[in-house]
């Protein structure tokens, strides 16, 4: 210490000014950047946050606010869940879904004296993951159509049936010459909603 205030008394009074300004500003940066910088860094940090939890607050308080408004929206969204979850289709596997399909279109088809020619199961579309409810499609071609009103029937039987929620999809048909109707080809797309119990 004795050698450094020497060093010190060495130099003119002008030096000695600039030395311990130099040293001011150096501890003043120093302590800028160790205390002073991270304490308001801190209190904007802490601004911003409770900024943030204002916001979340005002946004809960308007939730519970509106709670019975919610629970009344969620219980008519559940019970038209359950109404129309009836008239899902319902298997195991996405497979016996597809079968299950193919044979509603083929009875339908039986049912109003026609015959599905062709059909076959398209990929499927994932819809909701709890509960696993997919979108199912089959393309099906109908051959030979010898009479509109089968045709008609049909359609309404699909469209508006009680039991099962289907939907026709692209229906195109196809004619022969003048006639509309006789040897006509209908093909078409038919979805139906499914319930998997299990994942395949």
């Amino acid at each position: 210490m004795g050698k450094f205030s020497e060093l010190f008394y060495r130099f003119k009074l002008r030096e000695r000014v600039l030395v311990i300004v130099a040293i001011v500003v150096l501890l003043f940066i120093g302590i800028d950047r160790a205390v002073i910088s991270p304490f308001f860094k801190s209190i904007n940090e802490t601004k911003e946050r409770l900024e943030t939890e204002k916001q979340l607050l005002k946004k809960y308080y308007s939730f519970v606010a509106n709670k019975k408004q919610y629970e009344t929206r969620l219980a008519d969204l559940e019970q038209y869940y359950t109404e129309y979850q009836g008239k899902f289709l319902s298997e195991e596997t996405e497979e016996l879904a597809s079968a299950k399909l193919q044979e509603i279109i083929n009875n339908l088809a039986t049912r109003n004296g026609l015959v599905v020619s062709s059909s076959t199961a398209l990929k499927k579309e994932i819809m909701n993951k709890k509960p696993y409810l997919i979108e199912l499609s089959i393309n099906f071609e109908i051959s030979n159509l010898d009479n509109s009103q089968k045709l008609q029937k049909f359609l309404y039987d699909i469209e508006y049936n009680n039991e099962k929620l289907l939907f026709l999809d692209n229906l195109k048909i196809k004619t022969l010459g003048l006639n509309i109707v006789k040897g006509a080809t209908i093909s078409s797309t038919l979805k139906a909603i499914v319930s998997i119990e299990k994942k395949s």
